[in-house]
């Protein structure tokens, strides 16, 4: 995001308002920051209901703003003073919001969103401990590591999300993790070369070393900007049969929403898997170039989700007939 922000210190905790949405309503500046830059979620969001919808992107906007501070921070921002505005928000958390958030009117819309769904604290504490670690230079050893790391900063927005839903059983709460945890997977098999550019690698050193790939070399097609190689794409081969497995895992919970959610979630997960196709029809080049869903592709997505939704509700209404249960209105 483009740093246009000014800043003032109250009680210690620093608070950003941004002129260039200062133009806008509240409601109209979260749903700026989802079209802005999560346009995937974005067009799937507009088949939720008005309300709900407000609400996910008031709840975006919250991941979003701290993703950013954390992975493009402003101009003079400092990694200690991020680090402390990350602290601040987990104890604005953990105090039950009652103090003004480090930003605000962010904060005060959110503890709205919060109450009235009663998401659990523990979700936001555990993605606040994902953005801990994206300010430590640090390796990922194994994929223990890589699910650690996805579970936090995705993995606990797809729970957020299910949980204002109102959905609270295990099953359906496992399968919005697993789909948050394939939606990351994708992001990083897609951001490969952005992420050699910052001098960043998410990808195992276990599986690097298992497709004779070590960061030296990584680096070094990066530099080169020649594509990738066959050791390359066996390794990103293999990276995206794993994402598809996380795709199938938490695509089948989607049957466990309430009917008039699973539309928009279930195109989400169908947009964002069409992205690791991309990257296969790109023949896995990642390094020079990142992988896209065009307006054509969204659109062929929307009308399958659509027509996948339809059929299910028909399945349903048929088995309740046939089992002579009472039809709501």
């Amino acid at each position: 995001m483009e740093n246009t922000a000014n800043t003032v210190q109250i009680d210690n905790l620093s608070h950003t308002i941004i002129p260039a949405q200062s133009v806008l309503s509240a409601s109209d500046s979260d749903e700026w920051l989802m079209a802005t830059h999560g346009k995937t979620f974005h067009f799937a969001a507009r088949f939720l209901s008005p309300t709900l919808r407000r609400h996910i992107a008031i709840l975006y906007a919250f991941f979003r703003t701290v993703d950013d501070l954390v992975d493009a921070p402003p101009a003079g921002r400092q990694r200690d003073d991020i680090r402390k505005e990350v602290e601040n928000w987990r104890f604005w958390f953990t105090e039950n919001h009652t103090f003004p958030a480090p930003q605000e009117p962010l904060g005060t819309r959110l503890a709205s969103v919060l109450t009235e769904h009663c998401v659990p604290t523990t979700i936001f504490l555990d993605f606040l401990d994902g953005m801990s670690s994206d300010l430590k230079s640090q390796e990922i050893h194994d994929f223990q590591e890589m699910y650690r790391y996805c579970y936090r900063v995705a993995g606990t927005v797809g729970l957020a999300i299910t949980h204002m839903l109102g959905v609270r059983s295990p099953q359906a709460l496992e399968a919005a993790e697993k789909l948050g945890i394939g939606m990351q997977l994708t992001n990083i098999l897609r951001d490969v070369g952005g992420d050699l550019a910052a001098g960043r690698i998410y990808l195992p050193l276990e599986d690097l070393a298992r497709f004779d790939c070590s960061p030296t070399y990584l680096f070094q097609l990066y530099r080169d900007q020649r594509g990738p190689d066959d050791r390359f794409r066996a390794l990103m081969r293999y990276q995206v049969a794993r994402a598809h497995r996380y795709y199938v895992s938490g695509m089948s919970g989607i049957w466990l929403l309430p009917a008039e959610c699973r539309l928009p979630i279930l195109l989400a997960g169908r947009l964002y898997r069409r992205i690791l196709a991309e990257i296969e029809r790109k023949d896995y080049d990642v390094i020079r170039s990142r992988a896209s869903t065009s307006t054509t592709e969204k659109m062929r997505e929307a009308a399958i989700a659509f027509t996948l939704d339809r059929l299910w509700r028909r399945g349903e209404i048929f088995t309740a007939t046939e089992a002579g249960v009472p039809l709501e209105d």
